[in-house]
């Protein structure tokens, strides 16, 4: 179970009923690069709870932060406030590529082709609830290729995608609509939003905006799971 390919350590709060964070691939930023170049060694095997500053202070991780604060749950950062809700959270990539971006590329195939890895993780900690920072992900989820082993892990959908938007403005002018996407399994939730880093346009009080049903779906896993760590 450690070997996963997750960021975050595997706690007694975490290694079963977690909320599972999903990005798409390992991001390689331009620094990346020049430490490459550079032959610097980048590689961090030190791993903690996905809030905690000392080690995920990147762009991707304090802008999730800033989300569940918008939703009612603020994160702690500092590991010696740390609580169980904090230590509940793993996060993970469904492919394990790392690139700048991904133009051009069929990401739902992509997913299809490259899912062993995040499907493993799945059925190691059986999470109860998934945030995936792409739709395509959650088609790739629910793909026919993969339909067997998601449904081997999690059960059959008991609630069909549902999409969500909603109309916020600023100094009178429409927000760009991204979509919230909801999806019930018999063993699991799965919530899909946009990208955190790569969903252009993407303002902070349309994130707000969800408070409602992010603040629910998070509410009722944690009612649940904190019962049972």
């Amino acid at each position: 179970m450690h070997n996963l390919p997750i960021h975050t350590a595997i706690t007694p709060e975490n290694q079963k009923g977690s909320l599972l964070l999903c990005g798409l691939n390992h991001g390689y930023s331009k620094e990346d690069e020049r430490l490459d170049e550079q032959g610097i060694e980048r590689a961090d095997t030190h791993k903690s709870f996905f809030s905690d500053k000392t080690v995920n202070d990147y762009p991707f991780r304090n802008i999730i932060v800033g989300w569940f604060d918008q939703w009612g749950y603020p994160l702690e950062g500092d590991a010696g406030n740390a609580g169980p809700f904090e230590r509940s959270i793993v996060q993970t990539n469904w492919m394990q590529s790392c690139s700048n971006n991904l133009n051009g590329t069929n990401i739902r195939k992509a997913c299809i082709d490259d899912s062993d890895s995040f499907l493993t993780t799945c059925e190691a900690l059986k999470p109860r609830l998934i945030f995936f920072f792409s739709q395509e992900l959650l088609w790739a989820f629910n793909s026919e290729e993969l339909r067997s082993r998601v449904e081997s892990c999690f059960g059959k959908v008991t609630s069909p995608p549902k999409c969500v938007q909603k109309d916020v403005y600023y100094e009178g002018k429409p927000r760009t609509r991204f979509k919230f996407w909801f999806e019930e399994f018999e063993a699991v939730n799965v919530v899909a939003m946009p990208h955190a880093t790569a969903a252009r346009g993407l303002a902070l009080d349309y994130i707000a905006a969800f408070k409602l049903e992010m603040s629910s779906v998070i509410g009722n896993w944690w009612s649940q799971h904190k019962l049972e760590i």
